[in-house]
């Protein structure tokens, strides 16, 4: 990347140079996609790139393309690939850029949701660090654990208490306690969250009410949880 910098090319020119499966992911241009894939090999489909270390699944999950996410599975891309760099899966991606509907599809097609990272961190952590409760809610209610501690001994409630995110940081004490105390069966908490849940026209997806969720949430210096898509500024605290 820095050769070709020094060249005179900028990034967006060295993406689409270099890298171009890459961009047509980060745009959601589904043609393009599988203009590139019909003549891509299975190296070019699961190469990383040198911004990121992300692959072309990474960038459509990061960003919700969920059209290019299929695509890309479908072309033979494995659902569970994993960054060199951080060991990252795309659905760690998925959870902590707040796609409910990307991860939810990811999950139908066999990711696994309770795989660390090189921090120890899972798709729950991501979810919780970035405060996205419709994530959060896509994962406990496929059996996610919520009890695992990343390297730093952090279970993902603690994480989210500690990014300000308290509402998931509360969900995810309750869903402990009532697996702890026996309510919590075959990947459903009866009772525990349902009244917050929608459907969202993917087979069934649940995702929480929006609105309930801001109008419930604490305004006194608490963080909201996050149920929109997150920017490309918040890249890097992926890596953190």
């Amino acid at each position: 990347m820095s050769a070709a910098c020094e060249r005179g090319f900028s990034s967006e020119e060295l993406l689409s140079l270099r890298f171009p499966l890459h961009r047509a992911c980060r745009d959601g241009d589904v043609g393009a996609l599988r203009s590139l894939l019909a003549v891509s090999s299975p190296t070019d489909i699961s190469l990383e790139d040198n911004f990121y270390g992300w692959t072309p699944l990474h960038w459509a999950a990061h960003f919700g393309k969920l059209e290019c996410v299929m695509q890309l599975v479908q072309a033979g891309v494995g659902v569970n690939i994993s960054t060199t760099r951080f060991a990252q899966t795309p659905a760690h991606i998925a959870a902590f850029g707040g796609h409910p509907r990307g991860l939810l599809w990811l999950i139908q097609v066999g990711a696994d949701y309770n795989i660390q990272d090189y921090v120890g961190e899972t798709p729950v952590h991501k979810a919780a660090r970035s405060g996205s409760l419709d994530c959060l809610n896509v994962l406990v209610s496929h059996g996610a654990k919520t009890d695992l501690r990343n390297a730093s001994g952090l279970t993902a409630a603690e994480l989210a208490l500690a990014q300000g995110f308290r509402q998931c940081s509360q969900y995810l004490c309750s869903v402990q306690n009532h697996r702890l105390n026996g309510f919590y069966t075959n990947g459903i908490a009866s009772g525990l969250y349902r009244d917050n849940l929608i459907t969202d026209g993917l087979n069934g997806y649940m995702g929480t009410n929006r609105k309930r969720s801001h109008e419930e949430s604490d305004h006194g210096g608490i963080k909201k949880p996050r149920t929109d898509d997150s920017s490309f500024s918040q890249l890097w605290a992926l890596m953190a």
